[in-house]
């Protein structure tokens, strides 16, 4: 005879049990065979299996959200990126930093889509080492960019190379989403041009924090991967330095803003083998990391203003003596027409203007051995944003090497480029015809590295952002007819970059 035993549960267990699994305590006095359970065990299993599947069954409410670019004719989006290069043929590996400066200007802009004029500045430095960018080339192109992320590129223009990353769905998209749009990637080799067809695989992983450098964000993440796969269709004839065949793996992350409609920070990873016709297989993996910032565009007239501040705090720190007769009162320049103080205006960074210099309100005091007639440095607007141009006494005759007194005038350059920490800087050297073009080329490129070694080593500045050129005499301000014009083509140019 089987003799069953009513067990005696306390109610403060059960009490306990029901606030455990926030489980209405109500909820077990309407089951009375409970009670018959062998064990308390027994009854906190039944829980666990019989009644939480029953509350995580019900669906959670989850926000969707919409991707698509929304940018504005009047904006720039400009894109900052460094790699990490490595290329291995046999046993030789060569390891290389790329820069590239990327600026989109929206031309025309429409509901579904905007005419993008673009270029591409490419910078290099060999070695995993620290030190100056030198500027490689630069690229132009016009392309469509429509609202979903999808790129139409003419065949005449070689950039982007990484086209369509990334694209997005019609419908809005909730977190864990998966879905695949066709993207191209574009390989420019010195012969031929190589298109490959890609489909990469995008999962929307909900809002993160992303940060580079001094740069950070919180914004929509989106990961993606795809293989890369390209063979010479067969029966077209191979081409010397040029791969028969491809193939790699790729994986990617972006943060998409997409209440801006921008994106903010992009990684991705690339790795590639080509094979060529001669039997030669190469390796190469790329990590890229890049910020992108939106602004508005920079008019004439806005840099005609950022100048002429510049040339105002050129004069403020470095003479007493600012209109060539007048002299300084308590630290402020005296007006020789007036004689009264000269009031200088104070010049604020806001959103409306946007480049303009920051200053605090205060007039350093002058130094009195200092003329500015003397500094050799003048300041001009180019396409590109603010020329300072400096003078080629900066330097003995055929010496890269800058003498002391030109220390004055970069230390005073350095101050206000520090008021553009996010804006690309350009070192450039020049000569005049006089001479051998191989020379030429040497000294204008060691010129330009001792101005940007003393910005760097001397002033702390960023060297992140900051390259190099030489371009010996092959673009002169003026013609080489005259020994005065031939001095005003020996110079040493530092652009502030505004566009």
């Amino acid at each position: 005879m089987v003799i069953q035993v009513k067990p005696k549960i306390h109610p403060s267990s059960i009490v306990k049990t029901a606030s455990f699994f926030q489980i209405p305590y109500q909820f077990f006095k309407k089951i009375p065979d409970l009670c018959f359970v062998k064990t308390l065990r027994l009854l906190i299993l039944f829980c666990f299996v019989t009644i939480l599947p029953l509350f995580g069954s019900a669906p959670i409410p989850t926000e969707k959200t919409t991707f698509q670019w929304k940018w504005k004719e009047n904006q720039v989006l400009e894109l900052n990126e460094y790699h990490d290069v490595f290329f291995r043929v046999g046993t030789k590996t060569v390891e290389r930093e790329d820069k590239n400066r990327v600026v989109m200007k929206p031309k025309k802009c429409s509901s579904d889509s905007c005419l993008v004029n673009a270029f591409f500045d490419t910078y290099i430095r060999y070695g995993k080492t620290s030190g100056p960018f030198w500027k490689d080339k630069e690229f132009l192109s016009d392309f469509t960019l429509f609202r979903n992320g999808r790129y139409e590129v003419p065949n005449e223009f070689i950039m982007p190379n990484l086209r369509s990353f990334p694209s997005f769905p019609d419908t809005p998209v909730s977190v864990s989403d998966v879905w695949k749009l066709p993207a191209e990637e574009s390989f420019d080799f010195s012969a031929e041009r190589i298109r490959v067809k890609v489909l990469p695989e995008y999962t929307f992983q909900g809002i993160a924090p992303w940060s580079e450098g001094n740069y950070k964000g919180n914004c929509e993440k989106i990961t993606y991967t795809y293989p890369i796969f390209y063979n010479k269709p067969e029966g077209e004839k191979m081409v010397p330095n040029v791969p028969y065949k491809i193939f790699g793996f790729a994986s990617g992350t972006v943060f998409f803003n997409a209440n801006r409609g921008v994106p903010e920070f992009k990684e991705v990873k690339l790795s590639y083998t080509f094979i060529y016709p001669n039997g030669t297989v190469q390796e190469a993996n790329f990590h890229i990391k890049g910020v992108y910032f939106l602004r508005n565009q920079v008019n004439a007239k806005d840099k005609e203003a950022i100048k002429e501040d510049i040339l105002e705090d050129l004069i403020v720190g470095y003479t007493g003596n600012p209109n060539q007769t007048g002299e300084w009162a308590n630290g402020k320049p005296i007006d020789p027409k007036t004689t009264k103080p000269i009031t200088l205006p104070n010049k604020n960074l806001n959103g409306e203007n946007l480049g303009r210099i920051t200053d605090t309100g205060e007039i350093p005091s002058p130094e009195k051995t200092t003329d500015p007639a003397k500094l050799p440095v003048t300041v001009r607007t180019s396409d590109d944003g603010i020329v300072f141009s400096l003078d080629s006494i900066l330097f003995d005759f055929n010496d890269s090497k800058l003498k002391p007194d030109a220390e004055t005038a970069v230390a005073k350059i350095a101050e206000i480029l520090k008021k553009y920490p996010d804006r690309e800087i350009r070192v450039s050297g020049h000569t005049d015809n006089i001479g051998k073009k191989e020379y030429n080329q040497k000294l204008s490129e060691e010129r330009a590295k001792s101005v940007l070694h003393s910005l760097v080593d001397n002033h702390k500045m960023d060297e992140k952002h900051i390259s190099f050129k030489g371009y010996a005499d092959d673009i002169p301000i003026v013609a080489n007819d005259t020994e005065e014009n031939r001095h005003k083509n020996r110079r040493v140019e530092i652009t502030l970059v505004l566009d």
